[in-house]
């Protein structure tokens, strides 16, 4: 990330030493973003079909139902904004404390909290579904193999999705978190190579090529892929949370802000409500293809605002604690939720017909999402997490 250029940033060559008893380490932590993304997670999950459309407009409404099933996908660009924001801010947070980034402690933190997982789901979707299904050493595994394997071992699927063709829905889900460790490669460079007063007109114009770059590929490809998995076509969401974290940083004590969110966050549910019910957000012709994200981003941007320093009932309710419980495992979420789809549909066709059979089941998918992400946080990820200790320079989230 950047730096002031009077400062010498270089990577850390040990791990971090902690702040001494005299000064103690500031907790940067916001539990309304974890209940944010338990939403953001939701909305993938509505949007991959997890409830049928019936049971969804049932609770919500024949409007909101359809527009999680067009436009619920849009969940990823929140969970994008969130670690933009929370990325940089802590970084920031760290150079304003020592003086410096530690590089290698942040990729190492990186690591620790993205790789056991990640690479505990790809071997699920390479090896154990498609065995599962009969399928293993045959010709779409084989196929499968050769296409994604390698990519996606490299933190390279999205482009072998977006060049070549999409994976099966377990695996296809990975493309994010692929494009989120390329983000992290260069994001602590803002903070760690970057003058200060470079640093916001860089990331804007890094943003405006990214808006560039999905013209681009609007004009010049028929497929909405080559948009959708591309980085760089994705790029501008990342960097709206750390654009962000540079003007408004971590201090929450705005009450000038504060004070204008109590009027202002009303036209912004407004905008970002009718905004969700467009038919087929992102998709159509080059000048939807190209702005519709940005229009997603600004109100997603909004609504981390609206979280952070705003005080209403968005506040309130993202902060209930079964919500930020939720978000706290919504990494986990995010990556089972397709492995419980996976077991559903595989139920609903091979079990009799009983009454609500696909209402039920795909409660169960729920259950079950939960239940394993629950049990791989405490389970598996956490013995990673608690190394990563070692290596951390600003406490966030506790363990």
């Amino acid at each position: 990330m950047p730096h002031d250029e009077t400062e010498t940033l270089t990577a850390a060559p040990e791990p971090a030493a902690a702040p001494s008893p005299e000064e103690p380490a500031e907790r940067i932590y916001f539990p309304e973003l974890d209940g944010l993304r338990f939403i953001a997670f939701l909305m993938v999950f509505l949007f991959h079909g997890g409830f049928p459309e019936s049971m969804v407009r049932t609770v919500l409404g024949r409007t909101a139902a359809r527009a999680l099933r067009e436009n619920g996908g849009y969940g990823v660009q929140l969970f994008f904004i969130l670690s933009g924001y929370l990325i940089t801010t802590l970084l920031l947070r760290e150079e304003a404390r020592y003086g410096r980034v530690a590089l290698r402690a942040f990729w190492v933190r990186r690591i620790l909290r993205i790789w056991p997982l990640y690479y505990l789901i790809v071997f699920i979707g390479f090896f154990v579904l498609p065995g599962l299904d009969g399928q293993l050493g045959g010709p779409f595994h084989r196929q499968l193999l050769r296409i994604h394997l390698l990519p996606f071992l490299v933190f390279g699927g999205n482009w072998s999705m977006a060049l070549i063709q999409p994976a099966p829905d377990w695996l296809s889900i990975l493309w994010s978190v692929c494009v989120e460790e390329q983000f992290y490669l260069v994001v602590p460079l803002f903070v760690a190579l970057v003058s200060r007063r470079f640093r916001v007109p860089l990331v804007l114009a890094l943003m405006a090529g990214s808006i560039a770059a999905r013209a681009w590929c609007a004009h010049h490809y028929s497929t909405q892929l080559m948009i959708v998995f591309n980085t760089f076509a994705q790029f501008d969401t990342l960097l709206s949370g750390v654009l962000l974290a540079m003007i408004l940083g971590w201090n929450r004590d705005r009450p000038r802000l504060t004070f204008a969110l109590r009027i202002l966050q009303w036209p912004l549910y407004l905008a970002a409500g009718w905004l969700m019910t467009w038919p087929h957000l992102g998709h159509g012709s080059i000048l939807h293809q190209t702005w519709d994200f940005v229009w997603v981003w600004l109100c997603g941007v909004g609504i981390v605002i609206v979280a952070v320093w705003g005080k209403g009932w968005l506040r309130s309710a993202l902060a209930y604690s079964r919500f930020v419980w939720l978000g706290k495992i919504s990494y986990g979420l995010y990556m089972y939720h397709e492995i419980a789809l996976w077991t559903r549909d595989r139920l609903m066709n091979k079990l009799p017909w009983f009454p609500n059979k696909t209402e039920l089941l795909s409660i169960g998918a729920l259950a079950l999402t939960i239940a394993l992400a629950a049990a791989s946080y405490y389970g598996y990820e956490r013995r990673f997490l608690q190394w990563k200790r070692a290596w951390t320079r600003v406490p966030s989230r506790p363990v």
